[in-house]
């Protein structure tokens, strides 16, 4: 019982392509085409058993669409207590030789 819940936490968040075969898509592309686009959809195509080809919305000109963040920070590692220990250390360390003056907001 735990572990399904532990894998449920993991696979939360990571969507699933579904799988369309080549002749359908083509059948259907446009169809298709509007739900990568506009529902954020993503298919892969099938030729015969095999994953051939995979159509996915493109990524935004300069990162990443901001109603994915959410999802982009739940899936990346989290931090032990020693290595956030670490890790704030560095950050005040980084703090610490920074020159206020040096700094460019423009």
């Amino acid at each position: 019982m735990i572990r399904v819940n532990i894998v449920a936490g993991i696979l939360e968040g990571i969507h699933m392509a579904d799988k369309i075969t080549a002749t359908d898509a083509a059948r259907r592309f446009s169809e298709v085409l509007n739900q990568v686009r506009y529902q954020g959809a993503e298919f892969d195509i099938v030729r015969g058993k095999e994953v051939v080809a995979r159509l996915v919305p493109a990524a935004p000109a300069g990162g990443v669409a901001l109603d994915r963040l959410d999802e982009l920070v739940r899936a990346l590692p989290r931090l032990g207590p020693r290595e956030a220990g670490h890790f704030a250390r560095d950050i005040e360390r980084g703090l610490a030789r920074m020159r206020p003056d040096a700094v460019e907001w423009d």
